[in-house]
């Protein structure tokens, strides 16, 4: 799987989790007018999202631990600061809301990446950077972008960009656990059927 600019090779399995919907996370997003136009892989994304922000160290108890029981192989330095940090984390981040605006960007700019054959980039090829598409996306007070691409998976895209293995400084995590956020974008596009680009971003009023 590659994400930004780290990777990690795992089992060619799907990673079985089964846990009750929380409904108070899923009600929450159904009734947005943006949600409701994403696909379902994307609603899934908004809902591990959500899920994992309303609580990061009981995601990290039953959730992640599983995830490394499972693939023992994702098992690193980067794996264990992560559960370190996240045991660390007492309070509830802020929900992050669908937007248009940050749908729309997401979308623009995963289509831009999959013509330009999957390569990851910050940079739009008319050489707009994070900065300027957001500015062009809306009236943000702040704003962050992760970039995916790997298992199709939401919960595993959520979780190897939260590992962030081979990346120096935890970018991606920084930005999920970050509390400024209140809004969110997301789109994931098919690259074959074993993978997805996959853009988020972040932002607040």
């Amino acid at each position: 799987m590659l994400f930004g600019q780290g990777s990690i090779v795992l089992q060619d399995k799907p990673f079985v989790y089964n846990e009750s919907r929380d409904t108070s996370v899923w009600n929450k997003l159904v009734t947005n007018p943006s949600f409701r136009s994403l696909s379902g892989a994307e609603q899934e994304f908004f809902y591990w999202t959500n899920l994992f922000r309303k609580s990061p160290s009981a995601f990290n108890n039953k959730v992640i631990k599983e995830f490394l029981k499972q693939f023992p192989e994702a098992v690193s330095a980067s794996s264990r600061s992560l559960q370190t940090e996240l045991s660390k984390v007492k309070n509830e981040l802020p929900f992050v809301s669908p937007d248009f605006g940050l749908n729309k960007m997401a979308t623009e700019h995963a289509n831009d990446l999959k013509k330009r054959n999957a390569v990851l980039s910050h940079q739009s090829a008319a050489g707009k950077n994070f900065v300027q598409r957001i500015k062009e996306a809306g009236n943000y007070r702040c704003g962050a972008e992760n970039l995916f691409l790997g298992n199709p998976s939401p919960l595993e895209a959520l979780l190897l960009l939260l590992i962030d293995e081979g990346v120096k400084d935890k970018g991606h995590r920084k930005n999920l656990l970050d509390p400024s956020f209140t809004l969110m974008g997301i789109s994931s596009l098919t690259i074959n059927p074993k993978k997805v680009i996959l853009v988020q971003e972040f932002g607040c009023k």
